[in-house]
């Protein structure tokens, strides 16, 4: 990496752990501090990254790993909270599911009789008008059948007429 590499020991007024867990307030006493001393040099700083912070002791690596198992340790509490939590919930989802299935086939079911109902009733007017239907069917023939009858009667007086007129016809001329 290009640029000044620079270790300065400094302690900005800040504790360890403090530098360990706050970089960019770390990083704002730094640029304070060491900001007039490169200014003499004729460099500004712009900008600057932290990329490391080391110790000669491993103090800072022992923050960590204490850091790391205290963050386990509260992930395991936090899962375990959570399993029970959640056991109950879901009990209690389980309950308000069965109700709501319960409720469903209830309403279902009741929907389901509703509907065989009025198809039983519409079965029922439409047989109604079938037979209503044969029925007319039935005595608008009848009355066809009258009707031809009547026709028939009238021809058989017209013949019967005509054949009384043709004998009177006939007696008178003979």
């Amino acid at each position: 990496s290009s640029g000044i590499n620079t270790e300065w020991p400094l302690r900005p007024g800040m504790t360890v752990e403090e530098i360990y867990s706050d970089r960019e307030g770390f990083a704002t006493n730094v640029r304070a501090i060491a900001g007039p001393d490169v200014s003499k040099m004729g460099i500004r700083i712009i900008s600057f990254v932290i990329q490391n912070i080391t110790d000669n002791v491993d103090y800072l690596k022992s923050l960590g790993v204490k850091r790391a198992a205290e963050v386990k340790r509260d992930a395991e509490i936090g899962v375990a909270n959570s399993a029970a939590i959640s056991g109950s919930k879901t009990a209690e989802a389980e309950r308000e599911r069965m109700e709501s299935k319960y409720a469903c086939d209830a309403l279902i079911a009741e929907n389901k009789r509703s509907y065989e109902l009025k198809q039983a009733e519409f079965s029922q007017e439409v047989n109604m008008k079938k037979a209503e239907a044969e029925l007319a069917y039935e005595l608008q023939a009848a009355k066809e059948q009258q009707s031809i009858k009547d026709e028939k009667m009238q021809i058989e007086v017209v013949e019967k007429r005509k054949k009384y007129r043709l004998r009177l016809c006939v007696d008178t001329t003979a």
